[in-house]
């Protein structure tokens, strides 16, 4: 009940307030039309020749053949001083409309409509004089829509809100597959209609709150600069977007001949964070490698593996490209081993393996043969340096000093006779080596028996490691047993027999 009289009383009132306007304009033309009776001799301005093609006289002399008294006091000497309340009589309704105004002061019919010949009106309404292709203190610049009439989508004697008349009416082409239900589906959600097409709303606007979240990491100079880069821009899909290889065709990854992985770009990063490929990306793939290389930026696998290097056969970096000490990949070890014949690429600290279990990689055969020398068991004790600046081997005499001191002329060189890592005398080396048999003195080439060995057997009377012979009459008895009662008392057979001028055997 008390609603019902709420409303009754404020339908009164606005009737009130409507009488009132309308008797006051209703009152005015009256007035008007009542003074302009009485004629006054009149001259036409020097411009009418022109103002009579202007959008108001056109619209109204030229296509309503309307007098001219029926808009300008008779009364008056001239043509001057039009009253805007003379339209209401015929526009009452486009009047009611305060379009930029207010109710109480209502813009005028002038404003808009012009009746000058230099207007640049295309219409019946001037609305570059206010909404021109610049911006103002009220009113932003027309940079899209500009060269077409206003009227193509507003009606200024309409509420502003149906103005605005749809973009499909002039945009039929345009399928629209942007959004879900929380946008209206219109033009308007990105577009303004007097901006750019590109100045579109920000995808910022709507994605940093609304699915799918995209993170400002999306877009970044010298790339990805807009999300139009990728996407359409009216059929917004992620199964729309271009592929990667539109622009990064000639890119080279890693591996891409033989992990095919590797060739699909959203295997390592995210489309709107390309720039986070880290250690957790190469993890998703490869979380069976543990790697113990020692670091010091901390960048994991991308440390040595370049994701994107300059040549397709390229997998990892040099090594000498951290390790500056190196002038090459192979300036270490004698000069001749890569630094991944000892190294594991992802098992670089070889502080855990023993001096003999890193040797054996490339020096399995000296490793055996030590195993018959304790001696020569570490390889540390005869080789100088360390494994990346190896020296020259110590010398024999560092532990052979008391051998050396007695060993003959022309035997101080222990490699000439000895294998180093086994220690024993070499099979492929005998005193023939050096001892031409044939050309010694004295009974060193007369055998002693024709189908025996003679004395070709050198170590039978010589030790290699001491100068004299044995000479001794218990040496030549070990061969000479037949004539062991020859010269019993004699204790050196060398006496007759020399080894040093050649001559017959005693009989």
């Amino acid at each position: 009940m008390k609603r019902t009289l709420i409303f009754i009383v404020v339908f009164a009132v606005l009737g009130l307030v409507a009488g009132a306007f309308f008797a006051r304009f209703t009152a005015n033309v009256s007035k008007i039309k009542e003074v302009r009776r009485e004629p006054a001799p009149r001259e036409v301005t020097a411009t009418w020749p022109y103002d009579r093609f202007s959008p108001g006289h056109s619209g109204h002399v030229l296509n309503q053949t309307l007098e001219c008294n029926n808009c300008h006091d008779p009364s008056k000497p001239d043509f001057s001083g039009v009253d805007t309340g003379v339209c209401t009589a015929c526009h009452e309704e486009q009047a009611a409309i305060a379009h930029m105004g207010s109710e109480l002061v209502p813009t005028a019919c002038f404003d808009c409509h012009s009746f000058k010949f230099d207007s640049v009106a295309e219409g019946p309404w001037d609305c570059v004089r206010c909404h021109g292709l610049f911006d103002t203190a009220t009113h932003p610049g027309l940079a899209m829509h500009n060269s077409i009439a206003c009227a193509n989508c507003h009606h200024p004697h309409e509420p502003v809100a149906e103005t605005v008349g749809s973009c499909t009416d002039c945009h039929r082409g345009v399928d629209l597959r942007h959004g879900g239900p929380e946008l209206s589906g219109t033009c308007a959600d990105c577009h303004g209609g007097h901006s750019l097409a590109t100045d579109a709303a920000s995808c910022m606007q709507c994605h940093q709150e609304q699915e799918p979240i995209v993170p400002l990491t999306a877009t970044f100079g010298g790339g990805h600069d807009s999300c139009a880069s990728c996407h359409q821009a009216h059929a917004f899909s992620a199964s729309t977007a271009v592929r990667c290889t539109r622009c990064h065709k000639k890119t080279v990854v890693l591996a891409q001949n033989k992990v095919p992985a590797h060739n699909d770009c959203a295997s390592c990063h995210t489309p709107h964070a390309v720039g986070a490929a880290g250690e957790q990306t190469c993890n998703r793939c490869h979380a069976e490698i543990s790697s113990t290389h020692p670091r010091t930026d901390r960048k994991s696998c991308i440390s040595c593996h370049e994701p994107h290097p300059k040549r397709v056969a390229q997998v990892a970096l040099k090594c000498s490209s951290c390790h500056e000490e190196a002038r090459s990949e192979k300036a270490f070890h004698a000069s001749k081993a890569a630094c991944t014949d000892c190294h594991q690429p992802h098992g670089f600290d070889l502080g855990t393996l023993g001096e003999r279990e890193l040797c054996v990689r490339c020096h399995a055969q000296q490793i055996r043969l030590t195993s018959h020398n304790p001696g020569h068991a570490s390889c540390e004790s005869c080789h100088t340096g360390d494994a990346h600046q190896l020296g020259g081997p110590v010398a024999c005499e560092s532990c052979h000093e008391e051998i050396l001191s007695t060993s003959p002329k022309g035997h101080q060189d222990c490699a000439s006779c000895h294998e180093p890592h086994r220690g024993g005398v070499s099979t492929q080396q005998t005193c023939a080596s050096c001892h031409a048999i044939a050309e010694l003195p004295g009974l060193h080439r007369i055998p002693d028996d024709p189908g025996g060995k003679g004395h070709t057997e050198c170590t039978a009377c010589h030790d290699i490691h001491v100068s004299r012979a044995r000479a001794d009459r218990a040496t030549c008895m070990a061969c000479h047993e037949d004539i062991a009662n020859h010269e019993p008392d004699a204790k050196r057979c060398t006496g007759c027999h020399t080894f040093i001028a050649g001559r017959a055997h005693a009989q």
